[in-house]
């Protein structure tokens, strides 16, 4: 029996030690994100974790440093449109992160802002400015927007990282943790063999999956500019969103997460900046979803007129057909222009939550600030904004 117990023990000493050792090749062989590095999930596919949900997921323990920062929450326009880099350049002296992840609608919106807030002490909460891009293609519904089996949950992307290693387990209101947040870090390093693995996986197999799949290469920077929408792709990408709205209308049900988030936000005295993004005016006139949102949008941002740490920022003028690169993304050439459309505004509430923050800081402040829409930014000569005349939470996020 003794000789039993003592080669259990010592197979079990080889084991941890071999698993170790797996654990340093991981490591060395796909390095996690710099320490002082940008948490950023535009660059998922040069880390480890490959997609921006995972990389959301498994590395937001990073933003448990002290500090102001200006946290970017949206879908692939947020992404694109306001690169962490080119935003921190226009923003000197507070940390820019984005959290925002491609493919989201309010519901997914609303998880990464619930896993960011998680991760940002609670003393750190208050000198938090959160700017969210909107635009009425992140207002479909959950059902219609996420691939599920009928009579089961509707599982967003952030949601599939959440329960893939079992940190997270399902809950009717959402996922609830398993592995308490302080214990993040630690856990992700325990798996990280799983995850490195993962990561040698897709990069060995896209030669595959472009060759037989029929997975494209991303355009060029060059070739995003000199992208004119033909009839052809009018015609596919307005029938996306046709497709994508199967009621023919926006769902009110996004409306009432934004709102939870909002209210979540100024419960923990941060900043709120809602920036309403500009899609082409040929997108614009071809679908009726958008003048809903506007009519809905525009509402919602009255009722929050008030408040003195809530601002919109409208960006709608910026919608000429020759600045997009598909029938939503700016093109490269445009993205600082963007940029520079919402710096005033967020260097504003920057000040105002560094000054409250300090210990003489209780000054008066004014109301909700609204952002004219020919403010900001420098439209070129060449260039006119075209506006259309026809443009006019039942699930909670993750638990702690």
């Amino acid at each position: 029996m003794r000789i039993l117990l003592t080669s259990g023990l010592r197979l079990l000493a080889a084991c941890l030690v071999l698993y170790a050792l797996l654990i340093a090749v991981a490591l060395l062989a796909f390095p996690p994100p710099g320490r002082g590095a940008a948490f950023d999930t535009s660059t998922a596919s040069n880390t480890v974790f490959e997609t921006e949900a995972k990389y959301l997921v498994l590395n937001r323990h990073v933003l448990g440093t002290p500090g102001t920062r200006v946290v970017l929450l949206g879908a692939s326009n947020t992404v694109g449109g306001f690169p962490v880099k080119l935003t921190q350049a226009a923003l000197p002296g507070v940390s820019v992160v984005s959290a925002a992840v491609s493919g989201s609608n309010v519901t997914q919106i609303r998880e990464a802002f619930e896993l960011t807030r998680r991760a940002i002490k609670p003393e750190d909460r208050a000198r938090t400015v959160y700017v969210i891009g909107l635009w009425y293609g992140v207002f479909v519904a959950d059902a219609a927007h996420w691939p599920h089996i009928a009579g089961q949950p509707v599982q967003t992307a952030v949601d599939t990282e959440l329960y893939r290693y079992d940190f997270y387990r399902r809950e009717p209101h959402g996922p609830m943790p398993v592995v308490p947040e302080r214990l993040l870090p630690a856990a992700t390093i325990a798996i990280y063999p799983v995850i490195a693995l993962e990561k040698l996986v897709r990069v060995v197999t896209e030669p595959v999956r472009t060759a037989f799949l029929g997975a494209q290469p991303g355009r060029t920077d060059s070739e995003r500019d000199a992208y004119v929408a033909s009839a052809k792709d009018k015609q596919e990408q307005t029938a996306y969103w046709l497709a994508e709205f199967p009621d023919n209308r926006i769902d009110n049900r996004q409306f009432a997460a934004l709102e939870a988030l909002v209210d979540e936000a100024r419960a923990d005295h941060s900043a709120v900046i809602i920036v309403n993004l500009p899609i082409p005016a040929w997108h614009s006139a071809a679908v009726r979803y958008d003048a809903d949102y506007l009519k809905a949008v525009n509402a919602f941002i009255a009722r929050h007129a008030d408040d003195p740490m809530f601002a919109s920022v409208d960006m709608r003028d910026m919608n000429n057909d020759t600045w997009f690169s598909d029938e939503v993304h700016p093109k490269p050439r445009v993205v600082p222009l963007w940029v520079r459309r919402i710096t005033a505004p967020v260097q504003t509430f920057v000040a105002r939550v560094d000054a409250r923050a300090g210990a003489a800081a209780n000054e008066p402040m004014n109301g909700a600030a609204s952002v004219p829409a020919n403010a900001g930014a420098e439209l070129p000569a060449d260039v006119q904004p075209d506006v259309q005349a026809n443009a006019q939470a039942e699930r909670k996020g993750p638990q702690s």
